[in-house]
């Protein structure tokens, strides 16, 4: 079985730290590291098994097919296989209007 790298980006890191803060002020520290934890759990499991996600559908219109997604709860995890590493882009809350935050995103740059 192949095995890839996970490389994390800068981008899903911080997501996962405003979604630390806003889980810990919420619901306590705890919950919020468990949280993240599993997170990037289900990121880092993609080194297996990367071809499990799906084409992001936001993006599918406009002719990218290689940007996939993973969910977890209503999480939904993005990335971009290249070459012999998967590239975890993003953790968006699903109940967000995706297209809208990758949109700002690119924007960005």
């Amino acid at each position: 079985m192949k095995t890839y790298k996970v490389v994390l980006a800068p981008d899903f890191i911080a997501d996962l730290f405003e979604l630390y803060q806003y889980v810990a002020f919420r619901d306590g520290k705890e919950r919020a590291r468990g949280l993240v934890k599993n997170l990037e759990k289900a990121a880092r499991r993609l080194e297996k098994f990367p071809d499990r996600g799906h084409v992001l559908p936001e993006l599918a219109p406009m002719g990218i097919q290689d940007v996939q997604e993973i969910t977890n709860g209503p999480y939904r995890i993005i990335y971009k296989v290249l070459d012999d590493a998967v590239h975890v882009l993003a953790c968006i809350d699903g109940r967000r209007d995706v297209e809208q935050v990758l949109i700002r995103r690119a924007l960005r740059r």
